[in-house]
């Protein structure tokens, strides 16, 4: 098949493209910087939003995967400026492409959302039924290009599959997974020894496989899925897998969870509450759905880092 790839030149663009190219799919990588392509081409993208004109990157195309769009920082959460910032660029540039792709005779669509259009900390596994309830402004704008999606190829020949995955590791990515695997590397005790939450990650190469997997299966039309590694951690035990992973023990020591929750909720705070919160989901459906069993486990994953 054709595919094109919006934002190929990220972090999961450069990861997908080379497993589709050995998978033997023919790609259109489209981005604002250049890519190297294997079986296939990069195209200059047009800038994000719903003035976009996505007609010359769209001829022939059989599939287009959505990976473009503003990510997440973590201090824009509020304002009417961050709103219509993010609105305009994920949720009305995401439907402009889905207008314009249905029209070019593209026969589906992938969009990669998040696991934070429905929510920021669940003590629940999130799942395809859980009602949103996004706490920021990337979070609303990811459920509201999910809804743009659904909207402008209702009706069509081109049939539809949202992807919201939770944290995404792996080589590249320089968020808060790396800052903290660069923490634990120091050797610097942390006081999350006392910690009991429970979150999902996906390693970077699963979630291509994931991507590989809904592209294929006629099951996937339509499906909302939450992809994720199939196990999930307490902070400690994370911790603990990165410091194996770097040949070092973990140090950790305990500060009781009241006290971290007060110092969570202050000035600068939220990373460490993203780091005593819980933020699980359910990947059971994808699995069972597609037959999809993700490649690489975490310690698996974190091998392949070379931390």
């Amino acid at each position: 098949m054709r595919v094109l790839v919006t934002g190929a030149s990220g972090f999961v663009g450069g990861h997908l493209l080379p497993a589709l190219s050995a998978a033997g799919h023919e790609v259109i990588a489209a981005s604002r910087s250049a890519s190297v392509v294997k079986n296939g081409q990069w195209l200059l993208s047009p800038e994000l939003g719903p003035g976009a004109d996505w007609e010359p990157l769209l001829r022939g195309v059989d599939v287009v995967v959505h990976l473009a769009g503003r990510a997440h920082v973590p201090s824009e959460t509020t304002g009417a400026d961050v709103e219509e910032l993010y609105h305009r660029i994920n949720a009305e540039g995401s439907g402009a492409l889905a207008r314009q792709a249905a029209a070019a005779g593209v026969t589906r669509f992938v969009l990669l959302s998040s696991c934070h259009a429905v929510a920021a900390e669940a003590e629940e596994p999130l799942t395809p039924d859980t009602v949103p309830h996004p706490a920021t402004a990337y979070g609303r704008s990811k459920l509201a290009a999910e809804a743009a999606v659904r909207r402008e190829l209702s009706g069509t020949g081109c049939a539809w599959t949202i992807l919201r995955p939770p944290l995404v590791y792996g080589r590249g990515n320089r968020a808060n997974f790396d800052r903290l695997a660069r923490l634990v590397k120091t050797g610097l005790p942390l006081p999350l020894g006392a910690v009991h939450n429970r979150r999902s990650f996906i390693y970077v190469e699963n979630l291509a496989d994931v991507i590989l997997a809904v592209i294929s299966s006629p099951a996937a039309c339509g499906q909302t899925y939450l992809p994720s590694d199939g196990q999930d951690f307490s902070t400690p035990a994370l911790i603990k897998l990165l410091a194996a992973a770097t040949g070092q023990q973990a140090r950790l020591f305990s500060l009781p969870p009241s006290l971290l929750r007060m110092l969570s909720a202050g000035p600068g705070g939220g990373a460490l509450r993203k780091l005593t919160a819980s933020l699980c989901v359910d990947s059971g459906p994808v699995c069972r759905e597609l037959g999809w069993t993700p490649p690489f486990t975490m310690p698996q994953g974190l091998a392949k880092l070379g931390l």
